[in-house]
């Protein structure tokens, strides 16, 4: 009856016109938390945190908010980048090519083959393959907004972590459009548009944006096998269509469709250690098979790699990397009553990659994977959201409730076509490995705020917010290694999920809060394991925390301050890891890896960002955030044995930004505009378990500043010079750790070197 109940919400939104939840043109976009409308002073923010527009300083959650301006000024054009000046976002690498990343924020990363615990949502869709962690999505953005902590009472889909906004720029009621190119070091070139029509004023207005980028690599291969190969390059294309309908003043129809495409070299992976006694136990009669006995220049790998520096490798497998994603989006907005509006949203996308990885990042076979000729991923996705949002008793309470659903699937066949792992590649041919998901995801909630002042004048600036979820998922996987039969495994699971907030205005400058909530990231199957085993399934990890925030707002004398700080706690329960266990099959029992629930956990932190504008057009800002997560407590003596005395992964203790921007009028010149920014980060792990060798990756800051003009001689044209990292910083912010393994490596991946060029911009329209 559920299923029933939601494919019945999703024919029926089906039959509304796709259509925007339009923003008010009038109001001040979204921005930074910590960053003014450089120029007035600090203006209100308005944000949609909550599926709504409010001012920042009224959202009783931590939230932190880029415009188009302050993506630029902060060089942010990139996963890494925006982690780089958010509070306790974390960017993963390592693995893959460097083009995929994964989010953590607040210490809640990806689970182990599961939905991640950080989403990003672009137009209000939730995407889990992470498309919109790359170049080629920061272009003709509205905004991009990070929520941290749970999520789930009003979003489509579930998260612990919290969310990533993505909004692009809709249609208006007006024909502009713009035209920005920017050319750089390692010949850089890149050009983005847009162009926005209303071919009918006021009903039907069309937007076309695109961005189209090359770039040479920075990581160049010496030899012998790939010599003058360069990897870390970039080349993509990436366009969006948009069309907005206006039939009736109270119907808004909206379709967006994106396309991006990418092909290059992959990442540079630089090898930084290597196990001496690495090698594979073959058992009777071979024994143990050492690398070096097959590879006895891998024992001076490392030394000459040092002599190298971190910008020049030498593989034995020819990389790359191609990419292509296509996205359908559809909203719809209907104005039931003055109160009450019904909204629709529905997506489908297809996600297609091939790869070509050096695992172990040497001359030498030693780990690496391939797949030319088959998708390493291939999932297609499709999404509905059905949303009755309104108001009731005068605007005293404004809820939203709404039904959600997801289905993806994988277009076979899917996987690894040459996997290489030693000895598979040196005594037998690489194997291959096919790979099948399919996992679909329901769900209902709904969250009411309670203004109390408006119902008892006592009560005036005190707001209670409530919300619940449930949550039904179904994970089918299905791997054939080296050949069959396919071990195959599924898992059904349900849970609730809540909100609640108590929030007040202390004064029109003061607002406080405190919320609880909770939220799941999926649980899954050991195919491997038999039916009736304990270790057959494992249920979903479980984060519930409390948030006490201030935000404030005031002026010392003529200086405008804003000031806001969060303090949050998680309980963190059935933590997903892997152990070695004596799983018992039909011919007796067998150790077999296992993802399991290994422990309980602590994750407590403080979020500061602070903005003073001293003297107008003269902003300063600063962030900071401190973590600390821990184990609590171990389920067990298997699990104690990997858990104990590991680190907690995806968590900097300690994250700061300051930096500055000044505008000023030259007269007939033009506006001066100026902007440095300096973010560091400390050192932090990724390490799921003691028995890595790479613990922790060190702490690194970086330095980015933009120097131009706007409206020069009166025009709209703008010229600006910019220059990332200009200390030329070059720390490792991602590894792969195989020391323990067959082949004994690790690999690191590296900061961007500097990056230095000119933006020419031209505006039209409007």
């Amino acid at each position: 009856m559920r299923s029933a109940f939601l494919a019945a919400l999703a024919c029926s939104a089906s039959l509304l016109p796709a259509a925007a939840y339009a923003q008010d043109e009038t109001a001040p976009a979204p921005q930074q938390d910590s960053t003014a409308d450089e120029g007035a002073g600090l203006n209100d923010i308005v944000v949609t945190a909550r599926r709504r527009e409010e001012r920042l300083q009224d959202v009783p959650i931590a939230v932190t908010a880029f415009t188009e301006e302050a993506i630029e000024q902060k060089g942010i054009t990139d996963r890494t980048s925006l982690a780089d000046n958010t509070p306790s976002l974390f960017t993963i690498n390592g693995g893959y090519p460097r083009e995929f990343a994964f989010f953590a924020l607040r210490g809640q990363g990806p689970a182990f083959g599961s939905t991640p615990g950080v989403l990003n949502y672009f137009a209000e869709v939730p995407n889990s393959v992470n498309i919109d962690g790359r170049v080629g999505t920061y272009f003709d953005l509205a905004n991009v907004q990070v929520l941290a902590g749970p999520q789930g009472t009003l979003f489509g889909k579930n998260a612990t972590g919290g969310n990533i906004l993505f909004e692009p720029v809709k249609p208006k009621d007006d024909f502009e459009g713009y035209v920005r190119v920017q050319l750089g070091n390692y010949d850089h070139r890149r050009i983005e548009g847009a162009l926005n029509t209303p071919i009918v004023p006021g009903r039907v207005l069309l937007r076309i944006a695109g961005e189209v980028g090359r770039r040479d690599g920075y990581t160049k291969d010496v030899g012998p096998n790939f010599a003058g190969k360069d990897y870390d390059n970039l080349s993509y294309e990436s366009f969006r269509f948009g069309l907005t309908l206006r039939p009736t003043d109270d119907i808004e129809l909206y379709t967006m469709l994106r396309y991006y495409h990418s092909d290059n070299n992959g990442g540079g992976t630089v090898i930084d250690a290597f196990n001496p006694a690495a090698g594979a136990n073959l058992g009777p009669p071979f024994g143990f098979i050492p690398v070096l006995a097959f590879y006895p220049g891998a024992a001076t790998i490392v030394a000459e790699q040092d002599a190298r520096g971190p910008r020049r490798v030498s593989y034995d497998l020819d990389q790359f990397s191609q990419v292509e994603y296509w996205q359908v989006i559809n909203q719809a907005s209907v104005q039931i009553t003055d109160n009450i509006k019904l909204r629709n949203i529905i997506s489908y996308s297809q996600f297609r990659n091939r790869y070509g990885y050096d695992y172990d990042a040497t001359p030498f076979p030693l780990a690496g994977q391939s797949s030319r000729n088959i998708n390493t991923l291939a999932p297609n996705v499709f999404t509905e959201e059905l949303q009755l949002q309104g108001t009731l008793l005068d605007d005293a309470v404004d809820f939203a409730i709404g039904g959600y659903m997801d289905r993806a699937t994988t277009k076979n066949p899917a996987g690894i076509e040459e996997y290489t792992f030693f000895p598979i590649g040196t005594l037998i041919p690489p194997i291959f490995g096919y790979f099948d998901n399919r996992n679909r995801s329901e769900a209902v909630f709904g969250q009411a705020t309670v203004d109390l002042g408006k119902l008892s004048g006592a009560l005036t600036g005190l707001s209670v917010t409530g919300g619940l979820r449930y949550t039904w998922e179904h994970s089918f996987s299905s791997q054939t290694i080296g050949g069959p039969p396919a071990i195959t495994g599924s898992v059904d699971s349900d849970y609730p999920s809540y909100t609640a907030t108590l929030d007040y205005d202390v004064t029109p400058g003061v607002h406080v809060y405190v919320t609880a909530r909770d939220a799941y990231k999926s649980g899954g199957a050991n195919g491997p394991v038999p039916e009736g085993s304990a270790f057959r399934t494992f249920p979903p990890e479980r984060l519930s925390d409390i948030e006490v925030g201030l935000k404030s707002q005031f002026s010392i004398g003529d200086v405008d301050v804003r000031a806001n700080i969060a303090a949050y706690r998680g309980i963190y329960d059935d933590i997903q890891r892997t152990t070695v266990e004596s799983v018992q099959t039909p011919s007796g029992p067998v150790l077999l890896n296992v993802t399991r629930s290994a422990a309980k956990g602590k994750i407590e932190g403080v979020e500061l960002n602070v903005a003073i504008v001293p003297v107008r057009g003269f902003t300063l800002t600063g962030s900071y955030s401190y973590i600390d997560a821990r184990y609590t407590e171990v389920a067990d003596a298997s699990a104690g044995a990997i858990l104990n005395g590991a680190p907690f992964p995806y968590t900097p203790k300690h994250k700061f930004s300051v930096g500055g921007s000044y505008e000023t009028s030259l007269g007939g010149t033009g506006d001066l505009v100026m902007a440095v920014n300096y973010v560091r980060q400390s050192k932090v792990s990724t390490a799921q378990t003691n028995s890595s060798f790479y613990n922790f990756l060190p702490s690194y800051g970086l330095l980015n500043a933009t120097i131009g003009l706007k409206d020069i001689g009166g025009r709209p044209i703008d010229l600006s010079l910019f220059a990332n990292n200009i200390t030329n910083e070059a720390k490792p912010v991602g590894v792969l750790d195989q020391y323990a393994g067959s082949s004994g490596t690790v690999g690191l991946t590296y900061t961007e070197p500097r990056m230095y060029g000119v933006r020419i911009g031209y505006r039209f329209g409007g």
